[in-house]
């Protein structure tokens, strides 16, 4: 008896030890969150992860576009000198400034002699900046960089553009040197002085007459367009000048003058 009244003591005390570590464990138990549901909350915070990440995506594709613009497109380029200082920076602007002009050079493409027309070809100058010195030139850190970089920032660069023009009633056709004289064995002879004026006649017009006939393709010719009565300005011209504009609206040409040969 003795025996299992101490084994029952000892069941006893073990019993109350062990309450409070089951109490703790409930405890533990309901503290700790279900399984699903720390997966539903990590959803949810990959969600608004995401939406946060789409918000900012606008913001930073535009810090993307402001790093990427030039820093040179808005600076202030250095003054343009000697035979820069008055050619055009835009291919385009300076096609429409030389067909603005009322005297310019070309070289003849073809001539349709009945219509008294001349397709020609002109090679109009223009300043094209070199990009590697104009980045040397904003990141210079003493004058001298920046004179090197300007020294080279500017290039001759040349476009060519096609017009086709006519005639005006009363043009006249001029040679810039006299035609070839020979004497009776053949052999070339220069002009004397007064023969040369002879030649030029009396309307004091540059160079010596020659005729449309004259005109071929290849020839370098200077031409002169139709004036206003201000003689200012010349008369009405296209935008573009393009040689699918009409002909009414076309500038006439009221003098051409063979400036040079084609080259062999």
């Amino acid at each position: 008896m003795q025996a299992l009244s101490r084994i029952v003591a000892f069941a006893l005390v073990g019993l109350l030890l062990m309450l409070p570590v089951l109490s703790a464990d409930d405890k533990d138990k309901k503290t700790d969150p279900p399984k699903d549901e720390g997966k539903k909350a990590d959803v949810k915070k990959d969600d608004a992860a995401k939406k946060d990440a789409k918000k900012d995506e606008p913001a930073k594709k535009d810090a993307d576009k402001k790093d990427s613009t030039p820093k040179a497109a808005g600076a202030k380029l250095p003054p343009r000198k000697g035979k820069f200082k008055d050619l055009e920076t835009d291919k385009e602007a300076a096609e429409k400034k030389a067909l603005r002009k009322s005297t310019f050079t070309a070289e003849v493409v073809a001539v349709v002699e009945d219509k008294k027309t001349l397709r020609l070809k002109l090679t109009i100058p223009y300043v094209r900046i070199n990009e590697g010195q104009l980045q040397n030139y904003l990141k210079a850190q003493t004058p001298q960089q920046a004179l090197q970089a300007q020294a080279q920032m500017y290039e001759l660069a040349t476009t060519q553009k096609q017009v086709e023009l006519t005639a005006a009633d009363d043009f006249k056709v001029r040679m810039g040197h006299p035609p070839p004289k020979f004497d009776d064995k053949g052999r070339a002879r220069r002009y004397t002085q007064k023969e040369l004026q002879e030649l030029r006649g009396n309307d004091r017009l540059p160079g010596f007459p020659a005729e449309f006939s004259d005109i071929k393709s290849g020839q370098i010719v200077q031409v002169t367009l139709l004036q206003s009565k201000s003689g200012s300005r010349p008369v009405k011209r296209p935008k573009e000048a393009e040689a699918e504009a009409a002909d009414d609206n076309l500038p006439k040409m009221s003098r051409i003058i063979i400036v040079a040969d084609p080259k062999n």
